[in-house]
């Protein structure tokens, strides 16, 4: 049956030349989809690198020249509002509701800012250089975010290599030269922008941007207190709050002046992470169903195409099926026949498809589009893709060839 199959399918080789591209294309187009529909919605499941549970973000502000209660001090304005900042943080961390407060920079995710930079690595033959997205915040940072450490290194001796000077990276950081981000560990580095040469001290989970972010490079480092120049770049105040004690912390925010405002210097907009998480996901969810509507309605349009393509091609072939029923042969023997005719074409096309979807993957890995080490989505999207096809075709040849199968023979071949 098997040769007689293969026979068939060469002395029909125009027609199904032309089915077999279409299938092939079909493959292409369909792994695609899955590829580019698992990209949209995989980190939303995957752990964060850190904690927002009772976490406010309350934003740094100073008076305007302009401003009837600003107060000039001459050359020493700039350094009382540094000294300002600092005793209200202090303040802060003084309420007896407060776990602990750090100055941060960029330093708290939901937020679409990026502030990128290159890490320089210091005393190498040649420069290795990093790019990650650049976040600064006081040591506290570490129990107020709870960055999580790749290597279990525990909270107190993260935030102690950050007052020492440390600095800590993710894997993501897109490097050259060198393979494994580990083997930076204990090396000294250098900003792009800066003079003061880093400690390169732990590993640390991407802290990215939104849930559906691709994990981008993080690179977080310390901000010393006592230096005015970095104090200034810090535009808000992370607060950890202690368990089921916001509230009363809001209310104590809201109802102490002195806790909010010092001379020229003031704290505005406190809102709790999850509020700015909500804000933040709302837009990148909406964003994101479109994009899974739209990849669903292609898919369903295509297989329905694909289901009418055979559809019609057994619907043809009526007056075969009415021969074949003359001379013998059972509705069994029939229905094996068409279906493998259809598989074996779609084996056939999957062939060139699967030489598509390795050239098309290599393209994307390297875009930076996905991690090469996500080659096995790539296989599981090819496997799911043939599956579909494989339903479809089988759906698109069952049913016609059951109702061609139940008109008489005579009919069917009077018809042809």
């Amino acid at each position: 049956m098997k040769r007689n199959l293969i026979t068939q399918i060469k002395n029909e080789w125009r027609d199904n030349l032309w089915l077999i591209i279409e299938l092939m294309i079909v493959s292409v187009a369909v792994w695609m989809l899955c590829v580019f529909l698992n990209m949209a919605v995989r980190y939303k499941f995957e752990e964060k690198g850190f904690d927002t549970e009772d976490v406010y973000k309350i934003a740094i502000r100073t008076l305007p020249e302009t401003s009837p209660e600003y107060i000039d001090n001459g050359e020493k304005t700039w350094a009382d509002n540094m000294s300002d900042r600092r005793m209200l943080i202090n303040r802060i961390r003084k309420s007896p509701y407060v776990e602990a407060a750090a100055f941060s920079s960029n330093a708290l995710p939901y937020q679409f800012n990026y502030m990128g930079n290159e890490l320089n690595i210091i005393g190498s033959e040649d420069s290795i250089r990093y790019g990650g997205n650049v976040r600064l915040a006081s040591p506290e940072i570490v129990r107020v975010l709870k960055p999580v450490s790749l290597d279990n290194i525990p909270a107190e001796e993260l935030e102690n290599m950050l007052r020492s000077n440390g600095l800590f990276i993710s894997p993501e950081l897109r490097y050259d030269r060198l393979r494994n981000t580990r083997d930076l560990l204990g090396k000294k580095a250098l900003l792009y922008d800066t003079v003061t040469p880093r400690t390169v001290s732990a590993l640390i989970a991407s802290i990215r941007r939104n849930e559906y972010e691709h994990p981008v490079g993080t690179i977080l480092m310390g901000i010393d207190e006592n230096h005015d120049g970095l104090v200034a770049e810090a535009g808000d105040i992370a607060v950890r709050v202690k368990p089921g004690m916001g509230k009363k912390f809001e209310e104590e925010f809201y109802s102490t002046p002195e806790m909010r405002r010092m001379r020229n210097v003031y704290l505005t907009q406190l809102s709790d992470m999850d509020d700015v998480r909500s804000a933040n996901q709302h837009h990148s969810d909406t964003q994101v169903r479109l994009v899974c509507s739209g990849i669903l309605f292609l898919i369903v349009i295509i297989f329905l195409g694909l289901l009418g393509t055979f559809w019609f091609r057994i619907r043809q072939r009526s007056g075969e099926i009415a021969l074949r029923k003359t001379c013998g042969a059972t509705d069994s023997d029939i229905f094996k026949r068409t279906i493998g005719e259809g598989t074996l074409l779609l084996v056939i096309a999957s062939v060139p498809a699967i030489a598509a979807d390795i050239f098309l993957h290599y393209k994307i890995v390297s875009s930076d589009t996905v991690p090469s080490e996500y080659a096995w989505v790539s296989v599981i999207a090819f496997v799911i893709t043939t599956l579909l096809m494989a339903l479809m075709i089988i759906a698109g040849i069952a049913f016609p060839a059951k109702k061609a199968m139940e008109i008489e023979p005579a009919i069917a071949l009077k018809e042809e």
